[in-house]
């Protein structure tokens, strides 16, 4: 019998990851354990970071990174049960984020990188949800939740950073700007090639 999965979903917000997974899920359980996850997690280290106050780019990084060290452990544990774990964003997101510029601050890239991918494992495959920055605003401002990070400028350097991620890593980048059941339909004939090619 085959591993479990490890599929991750990246993206601004905004960019429909969310539902995606929802749907993901659904279509999946009949077949398949599923865990849906995040990030920051709801550990004490994600709830810390969900509470902070305003900090370094690189304090926040250094954060982000230790409650990703302790959730990969969880990860590998659930992929060895053999079940399905979808992971609302890993690794990229740090990176496209905490190097991006925010008021004239950033973290530098090749650390967030390296610090990283010491604490992770590779996932089967990940999506990188791309939309239009201002697209993505329009989406967050419609549902009534903003974010520090939520400022157009900030978020076309942070579209810029994970385009680069996904050339490097080999992400499969999704029209975030269709309708939601294109979306789905787009994903799920990914995630089904690549369980067909896994059996």
């Amino acid at each position: 019998m085959r591993k479990g999965l490890f599929i991750v979903f990246e993206g601004i917000d905004g960019s429909g990851k969310s539902s995606c997974i929802e749907y993901v899920a659904k279509a999946l359980e009949k077949d398949a354990d599923i865990v849906r996850t995040s990030e920051p997690t709801k550990g004490k280290i994600g709830m810390l970071i969900r509470g902070s106050p305003e900090l370094s780019p690189a304090a926040e990084a250094l954060l982000f990174t230790a409650d990703r060290a302790e959730h990969t452990l969880e990860i590998k544990k659930w992929v060895e049960e053999k079940r399905t774990v979808l992971c609302d964003r890993y690794f990229a997101s740090t990176v496209a984020y905490q190097s991006a510029d925010l008021n004239g601050r950033s973290a530098d890239r090749p650390w967030l990188l390296t610090m990283n991918l010491k604490v992770t494992v590779q996932p089967d495959i990940t999506f990188l949800f791309d939309i239009d920055p201002k697209i993505g605003l329009e989406r967050v401002e419609a549902r009534g939740s903003k974010s520090k990070f939520e400022r157009l400028e900030y978020l076309k350097d942070v579209r810029r950073n994970y385009l680069r991620l996904a050339k490097r890593y080999g992400f499969v980048i999704i029209d975030a700007s269709r309708s939601k059941e294109e979306v789905s339909a787009d994903v799920m004939g990914h995630i089904l090639k690549l369980i067909r090619h896994m059996d």
